[in-house]
């Protein structure tokens, strides 16, 4: 039976962040960042990555011709996205406004990045969905759109009269007419004693 240490072990969680720099070269200062991740216990932080100049990026869209580093932090204490962005900004002297952090679980950053040749993958013109024509509808869509096309049938059905009962209206309970029966204490009779005197 393994005891609670090797419990706790077994659930200890990382955080893993990637981290992009914008027109600013973290290499040198990498020994001060960790010194300023040590709070949120580093199990990792890599080499920064230097990716090519580009016009435009998603992640910096008021810079133009920016340079791009990239680091991957791997912490053991929970962190968010926001605060880690502000101790990374401050750790290298640079504005917040240069700096993007994202989970590295983030669904558009793995998309994004191929691990097994480097390539970053870009927004193209045309892939996303709303620009792409609507597919062809089937003949049981076409026949619905046309039934409630008419502005009669959907008035038809609205003035149809409600096919329930309400419940308690019944008063006879096994053939038996009982008056007190569905009775609500607004149909009971009014009585002259106090509850609260007793009279």
């Amino acid at each position: 039976m393994k005891n609670f240490l090797e419990y706790l072990s077994e659930t200890q969680k990382i955080y893993e962040f990637r981290i992009k720099v914008a027109n600013c070269d973290p290499a040198d200062k990498l020994d001060y960042l960790k010194a300023g991740l040590e709070g949120y216990q580093v199990e990792s932080l890599g080499v920064a990555k230097r990716l090519p100049i580009k016009a435009n990026d998603i992640d910096f869209p008021s810079i133009q011709n920016c340079e791009i580093f990239l680091l991957d932090a791997s912490l053991k204490y929970p962190v968010n996205d926001a605060q880690l962005r502000g101790i990374v900004a401050e750790r290298l002297g640079c504005s917040q406004s240069q700096v993007v952090v994202v989970p590295a679980a983030n669904p558009e950053e793995q998309w994004r990045w191929n691990p097994d040749n480097g390539e970053i993958k870009e927004f193209k013109q045309g892939e996303d969905v709303l620009t792409q024509p609507l597919p062809e509808a089937t003949a049981e869509q076409k026949a619905a759109s046309k039934f409630y096309s008419e502005a009669g049938t959907i008035l038809k059905e609205l003035n149809k009269p409600a096919e329930f009962e309400i419940a308690g209206k019944d008063t006879t309970v096994g053939g038996a007419k009982d008056p007190a029966y569905g009775k609500t204490t607004n149909d009971v009779a009014v009585g002259t004693k106090s509850p609260v005197k007793g009279q």
